[in-house]
């Protein structure tokens, strides 16, 4: 695990690197809050920014604290990783912290960390949330996007997990997202080490894939019940939808890896230009086979995906149809009053007598008879 290091900023990017330094990952995290930084007790190299105490899902401060504290921040980033050729900076995209500090410290890395290359490990909220976080979330993919020379970009899709476990609760869909992206990269490192006589997949193979532009999905199916190409073709399509990731919606994959492990009469049935008909055949496809008795299983990763418009204009869809409402709400902070009809009654209120000082002489000679 000692090639690609996790960056946890926030609350959501130190619990992602809370699990991933239980996987031995190299990690480190950054909070503007000391209590949330405090309970990833896995994680041990910690910077908390200097005067400041959570960031209440405001990017502006997020922003503000990269501002304020940019040469410590990239001093102990460079300080925390060794040997890594890939950062993923981990992150929650609806919060404050994460959501404001990530993209322009990933642009700053991108020219302070020579010869590692940087991505991200981005959270997209599911549609439920309110409008403050998805303002957060839009915003902050439409900066990650516009990064040039950014590595993979794996957008985790809570939508997506909602809608496979939905009576979860917010915290059992948290960490099972948390859990299932970094086991999926996890997996694909652990290949790198197989061996195989019929093609290996190493991790030239992986970084090659991970260091393209655009968004990243990894998927994986067992192939068990497919009896022809097209059933083996159609199980790895679907696995692309029922990932964690946010679904592939357009044709154009840059850089692909696939990986089959199980016994050698099913590997045959994997036909790539079949595998790839929907979305278009990558510009290069990186291959593993790993022949065994197990059940046969084969992991996709697709790399240089755009991103993906349909899931954010989701996230915009409730507010362009409250934008009035909304904006209405933004001004009655700022005038909102109260004018009282009984400004005359003020008169009416008791009030302490105001009592005159007089010389002795002349309260003695007030009360002479």
């Amino acid at each position: 695990m000692k090639s690609i290091g996790i960056l946890g900023v926030g609350q959501a990017g130190g619990n992602i690197a809370e699990i991933a330094s239980s996987m031995g990952f190299e990690t480190a995290l950054i909070n503007t809050n000391q209590r949330d930084g405090l309970v990833n007790t896995r994680v041990e190299k910690k910077y908390f920014i200097p005067g400041y105490n959570g960031a209440g899902q405001d990017r502006s401060i997020g922003l503000k604290a990269v501002n304020e504290n940019y040469k410590e921040i990239i001093d102990f980033v460079q300080r925390s990783f060794k040997n890594i050729r890939l950062l993923l900076v981990a992150f929650s995209t609806d919060g404050g912290t994460g959501s404001g500090m990530s993209p322009i410290l990933i642009d700053l890395l991108l020219d302070q960390l020579p010869g590692v290359n940087i991505g991200a490990i981005a959270i997209v909220p599911d549609r439920n949330v309110l409008a403050g976080n998805r303002i957060n979330a839009v915003e902050c993919i439409e900066e990650i996007s516009k990064i040039d020379s950014l590595s993979s970009v794996f957008l985790v899709d809570n939508d997506q997990m909602r809608k496979l476990n939905p009576q979860s609760s917010k915290h059992e869909i948290y960490l099972s997202s948390n859990h299932q992206v970094m086991e999926a990269i996890k997996n694909v490192l652990q290949v790198t080490k197989k061996s195989s006589f019929y093609g290996n997949f190493d991790e030239t193979d992986l970084m090659n894939i991970l260091n393209t532009r655009g968004v990243t999905i990894i998927s994986s199916t067992t192939l068990t019940d497919a009896k022809t190409t097209t059933e083996v073709a159609s199980k790895i399509e679907q696995s692309w939808g029922n990932s964690i990731f946010c679904p592939v919606e357009s044709i154009g994959v840059i850089r692909a890896g696939l990986i089959y492990e199980g016994p050698e009469k099913m590997a045959k049935l994997v036909n790539v230009p079949l595998v790839f008909e929907r979305v278009g055949e990558p510009l290069e496809l990186f291959e593993g086979t790993y022949i065994s008795e197990s059940d046969p299983t084969i992991t996709s990763i697709l790399a240089g995906l755009s991103f993906p418009t349909r899931r954010m204009r989701a996230l915009e869809g409730s507010l362009e149809k409250n934008k009035e409402r909304l904006q209405s709400l933004v001004n009655k902070e700022h005038t909102q009053k109260y004018d009282s009809k009984i400004s005359w009654a003020s008169n009416l209120k008791a009030k302490t007598p105001q009592r005159q000082t007089g010389s002795v002489t002349s309260k003695l000679s007030k009360y002479k008879r």
